[in-house]
């Protein structure tokens, strides 16, 4: 493991949400301890973002949202709700899959 990926004194920093992998993850990295400890880490933002666009109406984007739901299946439900409630959006779940 790089040394900049290694945890030490049980922290793991969470990575930037405007940053991103260009190698997919696999199944077992995504519910790795250390990937599941960085989800839990960045949940609390992403959940304000989505509130804050729930009581505004003001769409938080489609990237954001699609990344919140490949990332975290604890916010899918949240989401979710947010396209029923905003239609306008145009963003829809079709099949399991984020569509606009």
């Amino acid at each position: 493991m790089p040394e900049e990926n290694q945890v030490s004194g049980g922290e793991v920093k969470a990575v930037d949400e405007g940053e991103s992998s260009a190698a997919p993850v696999t199944s077992a990295e995504k519910w790795s301890h250390e990937a599941i400890v960085a989800r839990s880490n960045v949940r609390p933002e992403r959940m304000q973002k989505l509130k804050v666009a729930s009581n505004s109406g003001q769409n938080p984007g489609f990237d954001f949202l699609q990344e919140c739901w490949n990332d975290d299946l604890a916010l899918q439900i949240v989401i979710k709700k947010l396209l029923a409630k905003f239609p306008q959006w145009g963003i829809a779940c079709v099949h399991g899959v984020l569509v606009h």
